[in-house]
Order: structure tokens, then sequence, then C-alpha cells
């Protein structure tokens, strides 16, 4: 928040080019009104984002949870499937998404072969990203 009331007032100080021509408070209207639509578009796309997690979640619960620990905390119920909030240590997750999408296949033969649509894919890999550890 301090960041945009520090570019309003850089902004107001700016000489104004004189095509424009506005006055001091025209400028002020001016910036503000971008200042406003810029936090509501942010708020928006967090708000998508926090959907496109929860929508992981329960993929992750729902498809997942019988062997990895998909949560914060706690072991994997299989000792040879990594902890969800681990995973980016094991696996690229730009590329992740992917590898979803056209069917994971892991080294272990207790890991069944998965083939997400392209959305539960970029909601399963939004999730993970969400939850990785230091």
């Amino acid at each position: 928040m301090w960041n945009l009331v520090r570019l309003c007032h850089s902004l107001l100080k700016a000489p104004c080019p004189p095509q424009f021509k506005l006055t001091h408070y025209q400028r002020l209207w001016a910036i503000l009104t971008i200042g406003f639509m810029l936090a509501g578009l942010s708020t928006a796309l967090g708000a998508r984002s926090g959907a496109l997690e929860r929508q992981g979640r329960a993929l992750a619960e729902r498809m997942c949870a019988r062997c990895h620990a998909t949560g914060n905390s706690g072991p994997s119920a299989h000792n040879a499937a990594p902890a969800f909030r681990e995973l980016s240590r094991r696996v690229d997750l730009d590329s992740f998404a992917n590898r979803l999408r056209y069917g994971l296949v892991s080294g272990h033969p207790d890991m069944p072969t998965f083939r997400f649509s392209r959305e539960d894919a970029r909601a399963l890999t939004a999730y993970l990203r969400s939850i990785q550890g230091p």
C-alpha cells in the first residue's frame, strides 16, 4: 500500500507533458483511479489463485492422500511417497503440470498412472506451490 502512495506522490510531482494540460486535481484523480483499478485487479487475481488452490487441495486429498502427505505437516502413509510440501525438491513444478496432463509415471510400481485435465493439472500445481516448505 505504501508503495502505491509513494508512486502516486512521485507522479504528482513529475512534470506533465504539455499536450495533456491536466490540472493538479485532474492528475490526482487519474492516478487514484488507476491505483484503485490495479488494486481491484490484484484482488481478483488473488481470488482466482485461491480458488485454484482450493480445487487443487481437493484433488490432492481425493486422489493422492492415501499414500502422500498432502498438507503442511505429517508423514506420508506410504514410505516411498514424498510429502507434497517437499515435492519441489524432487521435481520442477514449472513442468509438473504438463507431466500431470500427459500421464504422470513414477519409478515405483505402487504409484498408479494419472492423467489430469488442463484445469485440474493447473489447480494441483497451484496447490503444490502454495504448500512448499523452505
